[in-house]
């Protein structure tokens, strides 16, 4: 097995995800191999090797061995935790009617434009297809005081790590608990993702709950230490493409 990891023309890695993970394979004795270019790299990759790049270009890697990732940002499950409600709606119906506006919109289509609130014209910027009038998911909005990625590996919250908001607000652990719990439950659960989540205020009250799930095979560290992120992407990894993680000690501790 080899480590793919994408550097520059002057050698150093592209991004400091790619170079935090490489420090954790590293340490695990994997084989790294640095490349520019992901033709460079593309006839060489086998299923038992993992790709340090975009997400993009990671999915050009999976899709190479037949996968292509299906993953769900809310899954019913984890809905009960959310403290607002969720629907579905097209871009181009959203566009088009001003009344639905005011409410947060992220497209179901992975990275066809990021995340926002819309409430102005303005805020649509970005967001049409001429080509696609692909399906977004909608949501009421929150007044959000502090957000934490927590990371997910084989089914354990193995970290939680703040990213934005005021350090004066802090989560919950026992609804924290409790949306773990629900996690385990669904059925088709990555072995290695975030489960974010939030501290809002609602009625005057503080509340902990449950933002989102990201995938695994291409996700960002955010502090996470390097031997846990290189695990985390390994496990997603080598779920997606259907071998044993080399890198799951869980038996040997």
């Amino acid at each position: 097995m080899a480590v793919y990891a994408k550097v520059k023309k002057n050698g150093d890695y592209c991004s400091h995800n790619f170079a935090h993970a490489v420090f954790g394979f590293r340490e695990m004795g994997a084989e790294i191999i640095k490349y520019e270019s992901l033709s460079d790299i593309y006839n060489l990759v086998t299923r038992e090797d993992i790709v340090l790049d975009y997400i993009y270009q990671s999915q050009e890697i999976l899709k190479k061995f037949g996968v292509m990732p299906s993953f769900d940002d809310y899954p019913k499950e984890l809905q009960p935790f959310m403290g607002r409600k969720i629907w579905l709606d097209t871009i181009d119906n959203f566009n088009a009617n001003p009344d639905k506006w005011g409410v947060f919109i992220k497209p179901i289509k992975d990275k066809m434009f990021t995340g926002r609130v819309v409430n102005s014209p303005k805020d649509l910027i970005g967001c049409g297809n001429d080509q696609e009038n692909y399906e977004i998911l909608c949501c009421d909005t929150i007044n959000i005081k502090r957000e934490w990625r927590g990371f997910v590996i084989y089914d354990k919250l193995v970290d939680i790590r703040p990213y934005r908001g005021d350090y004066h607000y802090n989560y919950d652990p026992k609804i924290v608990d409790k949306i773990m719990e629900a996690f385990r439950t669904i059925h088709d659960r990555p072995a290695g993702c975030s489960v974010d989540i939030a501290v809002i205020e609602k009625d005057a009250k503080e509340e902990t709950v449950f933002l989102e799930m990201n995938d695994g095979y291409s996700l960002g560290h955010y502090g996470l230490h390097y031997l846990n992120y290189a695990k985390l992407l390994s496990a997603r990894w080598s779920q997606l493409v259907g071998i044993v993680d080399p890198y799951d000690f869980r038996g040997y501790v």
